[in-house]
């Protein structure tokens, strides 16, 4: 794999100091699968506080965001790269590890989860394989370094990313074996953080089609530690979903439980620890409903009322679950996003300007009035609808 002058310039500092340093994971991973490298982190056989000595040494900007289990954050030309002392576990509580620094790099392959995360690179390209990862890789194939039930019981995430990275990476089912240990230790999934459990799932159901694996994790009793009762996974199988975000798909998945949307919608974005934001456009995809055929004037005023986003993703949703054609909804996204939004000339005060009383009644006169210049494809101007308001029953 080629290495950056940034990785470069940090190999340099660590390798002045005596140490050795080495690209690890997942970009080394993604570089053999010819996939897009986005984040480097490397490993290195020097300690903490010398890692930061030699960096600093060479003026590169560093961060200890994890000293107790050796990894300090590189600041380099407006990027970041994690360097970690190789290390061993101690002891694992199925949550966290407690850790020694050692300068064997085979141990450190060890504590990883599968043996394609736990592939290093020198900066000439070499690559060191303990486990046979680069087999396992070619074949597109995942399994756990060592046994499978010791790793899960270290980290009980592991069950997740052993789906996650089966939707990623790997073509046919996981192994007999493995489904059968996740699906033994699918209950401790509860005991997990919400954010943790999140982020696994939002990287799984980011993937291009992430249906086949999410059967998997049902037939395992793993999904229904997330989403309680049964789900319809083959509905995310449709090409309308390629690209997009996690959130839409996991509203679309709720649409075919047999729960009541709004609940399964706030309970979900609280097990996940959802921030407001994202719980706001969950709560709204899983309970909304739109038409898929829509004229222009309709079009203009389901943008208005939703907003961009949220209606370019109910169209989604909506086109998805009737069939409609691909084509046609891509139309509809492509209208909003050259459709500017226009605003709405009239206010509250407006209407009190000309006899109305604050209250309920101008509320719903000001909504009559929305509908009236939506009804116009947004021509009526500012004096046309305060004419129209002082015909309305609550003028007074």
């Amino acid at each position: 794999m080629q290495v950056d002058l940034e990785t470069n310039l940090i190999i340099d500092a660590i390798e002045k100091s005596g140490g050795e340093a080495r690209l690890v994971g997942g970009c080394v991973r993604d570089s053999i699968l010819q996939r897009d490298v986005h984040d480097i982190d490397l490993a290195t056989n020097l300690l903490p506080k010398k890692v930061i000595k030699a960096l600093e040494s060479c003026n590169i900007k560093t961060i200890p965001t994890g000293l107790k289990h050796g990894t300090v954050t590189a600041i380099l030309n407006n990027r970041s790269f994690e360097i970690t002392t190789l290390r061993h576990d101690v002891q694992c509580d199925g949550r966290h590890a407690e850790v020694e620094f050692t300068d064997d790099w085979k141990a450190d392959a060890s504590r990883r989860d599968f043996t394609f995360n736990a592939l290093y690179a020198d900066r000439h390209g070499q690559i060191y394989d303990y486990f046979g990862g680069v087999q396992d890789l070619k074949a597109q194939r995942l399994n756990f370094i060592g046994n499978s039930e010791d790793r899960i019981r270290e980290d009980y995430l592991r069950i997740l990313r052993a789906f996650r990275f089966h939707a990623k990476i790997c073509t046919g089912n996981l192994s007999d074996k493995i489904l059968n240990v996740c699906k033994k230790h699918s209950h401790m999934i509860q005991n997990l953080s919400g954010e943790r459990i999140r982020d696994e799932m939002f990287k799984l159901l980011e993937c291009d089609d992430p249906a086949p694996t999410l059967k998997s994790m049902q037939k395992s009793s793993v999904l229904q530690q997330i989403i309680p009762g049964e789900v319809k996974c083959e509905i995310l199988s449709s090409s309308l979903l390629i690209g997009a975000d996690a959130l839409v798909k996991l509203a679309l998945l709720l649409r075919t439980t047999e729960n009541e949307k709004a609940s399964i919608g706030k309970y979900i974005s609280k097990f996940l620890r959802l921030s407001n934001k994202q719980s706001k456009k969950l709560l709204f995809l899983s309970s909304n409903n739109i038409k898929t055929e829509l004229s222009e004037q309709e079009q203009k005023k389901y943008i208005s009322l939703y907003g961009k986003e949220f209606y370019c993703d109910l169209i989604k949703i909506c086109g998805v679950e009737s069939g409609t054609n691909i084509d046609l909804i891509e139309q509809y996204i492509s209208f909003a996003s050259t459709f500017d939004i226009p605003k709405f000339p009239l206010s509250g005060d407006d209407l009190i300007n000309i006899g109305y009383q604050p209250g309920k009644n101008l509320g719903k006169s000001l909504e009559l009035l929305r509908q009236h210049w939506e009804n116009s494809s947004y021509t009526l101007t500012r004096d046309e609808l305060v004419i129209y308001a002082q015909k309305l029953p609550s003028a007074d």
